[in-house]
Formats: C-alpha cells, structure tokens, sequence
C-alpha cells in the first residue's frame, strides 16, 4: 500500500514539474475531494472542469464512492477511492485491488483480454488468478457474448449501448467448492465511440460486485453532442 501511495505522489511531483501551476494544483483538489468524502457527488460541469478523471464505484449495499485516475501504466489505469483502495482496470476489467480485505494481487495473459481489441471481440479468455486467502495460479475461463444494442441513462442522459457479457468459471479450490463458481458479468459500451461507459463485475465467488460509471467519459459524449 506504500509503494501504491508514493507512486501516486510521483506521479503528482512529475505533473509538478511538467505542468503550469494551475492545471497541476486543480488536479490535485479533484483527488483529494475525492479522497476526502466517500459519497460526494458531482454536477456535470464539475466533472467538465475536472484535472482528474473520475469514476463511480458502488460495492453490494455501501454507498456509491468517487474515485479519481491518480496513475497510468500503459494500458493500466489506477484509480483511488475515498478511503483508500486502489483498483487497477485494464481495458475496464479488474485486474488488481490494493486496501480491500481479500486483495486481487495478479491477473495474468491480459494480451487476450477481449475488451483490449479493438477490431473482433475475442469470444474466450483463459487466465490465471492470484487471490488473496484462495491460492495463486487459480485458472480462470471466461466467455464472452455481443447482445447487442440497448439504451442505458447516466448523469441524466441517455445513451446508445452495446451490452457485452463475460461468463466467469471459477476452478474448485477451497474455500469455494462447488459453491457460486459461475457468474456473470456485464460491460455497456457506447455504441459509436466503444468506449466503456459502465459495467458490472466481480473478480471472487464470495466477493463483492461492483457497479462502475466512468463520469468523466460520459460527461465528455455530453459535451461532444452539445457543440
């Protein structure tokens, strides 16, 4: 959690030195408000005038957190929540944790993820899994299904949707034999951009489901059909 942390401050001490004061001193409020206050909830001209991208995560029953993009690693974007956590997302899927109880510490052969292609959706996904308090190296499958196109609302507006389903087939380890091995999760991208706008996914049989909305990427379509 350290090293995460002084990343995030490099990260910042970089915008530092290569930004004007302004941008780098605004991007910094928008990551601590977001840090300061789980439920704090943007206008859309708020999230216009953002520094940071942010992004809304709600797990089972708790309250809807902000969280803001602190740090990029290629095609991995890691954002942080108000108390703390870190989710590491590739393409839009969780492939790491930093501050939950049961950590996601690794997820392998992220060449085949199906939403990091930009050309035929790749139908099947093989990796490995480590899991906290589960084992390392757990084998994963997963197949994915096109439903097509749907309507979906977010910040008071409505899109066009392409609506992707991953079936997860989680292996027979303890402490989850034969118990919730199979589940769906579902990503909604815009359907002329592609980009994520939102999905729903877990990474654990007994873990929690988390429903995401990428608030700086809706608000820019917003923007984009008012011009």
């Amino acid at each position: 959690m350290k090293t995460s942390l002084l990343l995030i401050v490099i990260s910042l001490l970089s915008l530092l030195v290569s930004g004007c004061s302004s941008t780098v001193n605004a991007y910094i409020k928008t990551i601590s408000l977001a840090l300061e206050d789980r439920t704090v909830s943007y206008t859309v001209d708020e999230i216009a005038a953002s520094k940071a991208d942010l992004l809304q995560i709600k797990a089972g029953g708790r309250d809807a957190a902000s969280l803001a993009l602190a740090y990029i690693d290629g095609d991995k974007y890691r954002w942080v929540s108000g108390d703390k956590v870190i989710f590491t997302m590739h393409h839009g899927v969780i492939v790491r944790t930093e501050g939950l109880d049961n950590e996601l510490y690794y997820t392998g052969n992220l060449k085949h993820n199906p939403l990091a292609s930009n050309d035929v959706l790749a139908y099947s996904w093989q990796r490995k899994l480590d899991l906290e308090n589960v084992g390392y190296g757990l084998p994963v499958s997963s197949t994915w299904r096109v439903h097509g196109e749907e309507t979906q609302t977010y910040l008071g507006t409505t899109f066009t949707v392409t609506k992707i389903t991953e079936t997860v087939i989680f292996p027979e380890t303890t402490p989850f034999i034969d118990t919730n091995l199979e589940w769906k999760n579902t990503y909604y991208l815009e359907a002329k951009s592609k980009q994520l706008l939102a999905s729903t996914q877990k990474f654990s049989p007994q873990g929690d489901v988390y429903d995401m909305v990428y608030l700086s990427r809706v608000v820019r379509l917003i923007k984009s059909k008012e011009q």
